[in-house]
């Protein structure tokens, strides 16, 4: 999505990434006055497409949003918009876990032990 695209409350600002089953946006929320993370469902993967992908989005915000833990975003929403579910979580400045991998070699134990 384009930077000012409007997604139901929601203004997109920059993508943050993509992942196995979504891509990522920075957004502010015009309602609630701040940043989040919008999680969109890719529709380029076999299988996540209509129904299916929509079940899948909602199954995995309902399980993020029974988590409380420091390294586990808070999930605020899920809806849909033009279509399309998405989830509304809080957005966590700083790298990627891929990112911060691929810096240099790193043995298990610092990876198991990285916050």
């Amino acid at each position: 999505l384009p930077r000012g695209t409007i997604w139901g409350r929601y203004v997109v600002l920059d993508e943050v990434g993509t992942g196995g089953m979504g891509t990522v946006y920075a957004a502010y929320d015009q309602e609630l006055d701040r940043r989040v993370a919008l999680k969109l469902l890719r529709n380029d993967l076999p299988g996540l497409e209509g129904y299916e992908g929509r079940v899948r989005m909602r199954r995995e915000a309902r399980a993020l949003a029974r988590l409380s833990h420091p390294n586990v975003v808070t999930v605020y929403d899920v809806d849909t918009a033009d279509g399309h579910v998405f989830i509304s979580m809080e957005y966590v400045e700083g790298r990627t876990l891929r990112a911060w991998l691929h810096e240099q070699p790193r043995d298990w134990r610092e990876i198991v032990s990285y916050e």
